[in-house]
């Protein structure tokens, strides 16, 4: 019955996220475990990192314990990576399609641009906080991970990789069968729709389930960009707040960072928690000068209307 029901998983996944042919998906515990698979299983001497965030930047740090020879390049939030500062040899670019922390993601045309200029390396995206919320453009990466706690709504400890048949083959030619979680003992497991140790069964159930009740992906992010930019349009009459970012190109779709003065951010949460409203903290350095608002697909548009209308009767008041 488990086997059934990984099988009928992978198949909706398929059909729902739009996965085009040649894309393989295996199910493991976190996006923390992806990272080690892919500089266990893809990268034979080091990876090549591009974050401007705290989640891009503890991929690298991660990567770099597995590879000494691990490079990696920051860049700012309201710039996009320099191409020139990229080895041409790399043997795998990693990037944060949607960064979590500051509320930023990569657009499509950058990630063209870098297809185009590395047409020899394997091209890794962290989606945690945009798989299943984006209609992601599948065949300008290689693999592509996220965590199910953010836009597929669910609660956390299982992870989704979708692999190109290039990194497959990669895989495959490298040889990695050291570690319970080598892709290569990953895949095999999978293609017997199977995991690779115990599985969560419960939460690939409910990933079933809400799988089946789900819209398409085109259309589910085209009613989060409706609702993004209502309420970017909201919270532009707040005089004392801003957005992370202020290019449009470069704000995510899913996730918003929000900043303004420490104290303000202070009492904002304090009396959106009178209301029964949690606002979530901003995240490492931006910790107390920010907040940061999900805009994913389960969170219902009512609630949105609650919390605009709360942000609404606190700035007239500020």
């Amino acid at each position: 019955p488990f086997m059934q029901l990984f099988a009928e998983t992978k198949q909706l996944l398929k059909e729902k996220l739009d996965i085009p042919a040649g894309y393989e998906i295996v199910f493991v515990s976190s996006a923390t475990e992806c990272w080690e698979i892919i500089s266990q299983s893809f990268v034979k001497s080091g990876s090549f990192h591009c974050y401007n965030g705290a989640f891009g930047e503890k991929w690298f740090d991660y990567a770099q314990r597995i590879h000494s020879n691990t490079k990696s390049k920051a860049f700012a939030v309201e710039e996009l990576p320099d191409f020139q500062s990229i080895p041409a040899d790399s043997e795998l670019l990693a990037f944060t399609h949607n960064e979590t922390s500051n509320g930023t993601a990569l657009p499509n045309h950058f990630q063209e641009l870098v297809r185009e200029k590395f047409p020899n390396s394997l091209i890794a995206y962290d989606a945690t906080s945009s798989m299943a919320g984006y209609e992601l453009k599948w065949l300008l990466g290689d693999i592509w991970y996220a965590s199910v706690q953010k836009c597929f709504g669910l609660p956390p400890g299982l992870a989704i990789m979708i692999v190109s048949n290039n990194a497959i083959k990669r895989a495959q030619v490298l040889g990695d069968n050291k570690f319970y979680n080598s892709f290569n003992y990953v895949l095999s497991n999978a293609n017997k729709n199977q995991t690779h140790h115990t599985p969560n069964i419960s939460n690939i159930f409910l990933l079933n389930r809400t799988l089946q009740n789900r819209d398409s992906i085109n259309i589910i992010h085209s009613q989060l960009l409706k609702r993004k930019q209502n309420f970017l349009d909201e919270i532009s009459r707040f005089d004392n707040l801003s957005n992370f970012t202020n290019i449009s190109d470069l704000q995510s779709d899913t996730v918003f960072c929000l900043t303004a003065e420490n104290d303000l951010i202070t009492n904002l949460k304090s009396a959106a928690k009178n209301k029964g409203i949690i606002i979530g903290n901003g995240y490492g350095d931006l910790k107390n000068g920010s907040f940061r608002v999900a805009n994913f697909p389960a969170i219902l548009q009512t609630e949105f209307e609650q919390l605009t209308l709360f942000l609404s009767n606190f700035f007239k008041r500020y």
